[in-house]
């Protein structure tokens, strides 16, 4: 396995592969880990990382938003290089564009948490989609409620899963915290002056419109909604997602926005 190092000397799995301009890929969770095997974008050079206290990386603090922006910048090098964010890491490729804007070519959020987190009846959804769904495996159970296609959330949630780890609870718990805490998002949003594409599925559990907030904040925006598709748009549907991706990151620079 590869590693990075970070400037503290915390060990950071990592993956590259393909070829092209940087795409660097930050994973979900917080504390869990990467699960971008089956992402394809031909033409770019994608690199897939497992955040610090996660998977196959060293499994140490401190689990702050800093120091994660910072190993970022570590996996990101000088730059330029396009960051393409999945939920938690959707907001941590947001703190490091605002940390970091020369470096940040173009910023691709999936199935982003918004600034406003989950609506009022995420809950209440993902305790009726468990109540049906026969799983003994409780971690499985949880992820494939994500999925909208119910007939193969849980093959597809096993494959997400594969290699499994352990989920880092007390990194989850520190970042979403603080992360809670960020005064004024939405004014650090308005500095973030990049091209950036939003890509949600519209039937994720946390619809389209919980990101109608960051839509308005970042400048330099635009979203694209993928029909039949949940959390995870580039397993359910990768035609769509690929392709959508491909044309905003190869889009000249007079077109975008």
């Amino acid at each position: 396995m590869a590693h990075l190092t970070a400037d503290d000397g915390c060990r950071l799995w990592t993956e590259v592969s393909g070829s092209g301009p940087s795409a660097v890929l930050v994973h979900g969770g917080p504390g869990w880990w990467d699960v971008f095997h089956d992402l394809s974008l031909p033409g770019f050079t994608l690199h897939r990382w497992d955040q610090r206290g996660c998977g196959r990386s060293e499994r140490r603090g401190p689990y702050t938003l800093a120091r994660f922006v910072a190993d970022l910048a570590t996996v990101c090098g000088p730059g330029p290089c396009i960051v393409i964010g999945h939920s938690w890491g959707a907001s941590l490729a947001l703190e490091f564009a605002q940390a970091h804007p020369d470096v940040v070519s173009r910023l691709v959020l999936v199935s982003s948490v918004g600034l406003d987190g989950p609506p009022p009846d995420y809950r209440a959804r993902v305790a009726e989609r468990l109540a049906g769904t026969a799983e003994a495996d409780p971690w499985i159970a949880r992820i494939s409620v994500n999925l909208a296609d119910r007939m193969t959330a849980l093959t597809r949630a096993r494959r997400l899963n594969t290699p499994w780890f352990e989920p880092n609870q007390v990194c989850a718990d520190a970042l979403r915290d603080e992360l809670s805490a960020v005064p004024d998002r939405a004014g650090a949003c308005r500095r973030v002056v990049v091209p950036t594409l939003m890509v949600h599925g519209a039937e994720d559990l946390r619809p389209p419109y919980v990101t109608d907030s960051l839509l308005e904040a970042l400048p330099n925006a635009e979203r694209v909604v993928l029909d039949g598709v949940g959390h995870y748009p580039w397993i359910e549907n990768p035609t769509d997602f690929q392709k959508a991706v491909r044309e905003f990151l190869t889009r000249p620079n007079d077109e975008v926005g």
